[in-house]
């Protein structure tokens, strides 16, 4: 499990994380979405000890940042833009890890291996990190991080600078097969698509603060139902116009005569469409058609995310 409770981080005048709170259940892969900025990347380098918050508590499986050796045992973490020693070889590189991780001289090859072979790796093994690209460092990093099994993962940005067969190749085998459920994991992105596909929760984070979260279908639910709904009518009389209007839950009612139509926006349409078609039913409309046209996760993050911006501007 791992649990943030009320943290605060500052760089200077930069308030990096305002009063975060949450909490990853043991076994489930979270989402951490946000644009750049948001304070994805520092929540990350606060749980794995890289930084200290100046307000506020981690805990990792219970096990606090004052319990270093504890921690490294059952953590894994992916930084952005990770730091490698140039002038070992990739097999020197990994076999070091090894050793600060305990690990047993032939269990450590053995690891290596078949972390090699997932990442594709196999053919630079005995060649200088200081020559690697980008892409290559990050399997790199990858392959270093999952050294030891560790139970909980924290990825930041993981599959960054990685080509498609690689990027499933690693979402298979940390996101998803047999790993699944057996592994607490944070991953960070701005990728909606991406956390779609991996993520059992997600929280949306901007500005250093969580404004949204949930699993899927809860979202989904949530924010699927909010949208624009029109009403087509054989005849548009006034008094169904005014019923509309009189309904609660409802908003930006406009009339179109020249088209027989009522249109309104919704937070629900799902629940409070029937009472809307029931009251205009009874009052002896005719309708012809109902079209719901409900807002999609993506547009549902770039409202909350400009709302966020919006209240920002007004405040200043």
């Amino acid at each position: 499990m791992i649990r943030i409770e009320d943290v605060h981080k500052s760089f200077g005048t930069i308030k990096a994380l305002d009063g975060l709170s949450l909490e990853v259940p043991g076994g489930k892969v979270f989402g951490l979405i946000g644009p750049n900025g948001a304070g994805k990347t520092t929540t990350i380098r606060i749980l794995a000890g890289l930084i200290r918050p100046d307000a506020g508590g981690v805990l990792l499986n219970g096990i606090g940042p004052d319990r270093p050796i504890e921690t490294r045992r059952i953590l894994g973490a992916l930084i952005e833009q990770p730091g490698l020693y140039g002038k070992l070889t990739l097999v020197e590189y990994l076999s070091f890890f090894s050793h600060l991780y305990d690990l047993d001289p032939k269990q450590a090859q053995n690891r290596i291996q078949e972390l090699c072979g997932l990442l594709d790796l196999d053919e630079r093994s005995g060649e200088r990190l200081q020559g690697f690209s980008l892409g290559m460092k990050q399997k790199v990093a990858l392959a270093r991080i999952l050294l030891h099994d560790p139970p909980i993962l924290l990825l930041d940005e993981p599959t960054a600078g990685l080509d498609p067969l690689i990027t499933k190749k690693v979402r298979d085998r940390l996101l998803g097969g047999e790993d699944r459920g057996k592994k607490t994991i944070l991953v960070s992105t701005h990728n909606l698509d991406e956390a779609a596909r991996v993520c059992d929760e997600i929280a949306i984070i901007h500005k250093g603060k969580i404004l949204e979260k949930g699993s899927w279908e809860e979202l989904r639910r949530r924010h699927t139902s909010r949208g624009r709904v029109v009403i087509q009518f054989r005849e548009l009389r006034e008094t169904y116009g005014d019923l509309v209007e009189q309904a609660d839950g409802l908003s930006k009612v406009m009339r179109d005569p020249h088209r027989n139509t009522v249109t309104y926006t919704a937070e629900d349409y799902a629940s409070t469409n029937p009472g809307v078609i029931a009251r205009l039913a009874a009052a002896g409309a005719e309708i012809v058609s109902v079209e719901a046209e409900g807002t999609s996760l993506e547009q549902a993050y770039l409202k909350l995310i400009g709302e966020t911006e919006g209240e920002d501007k007004g405040a200043g």
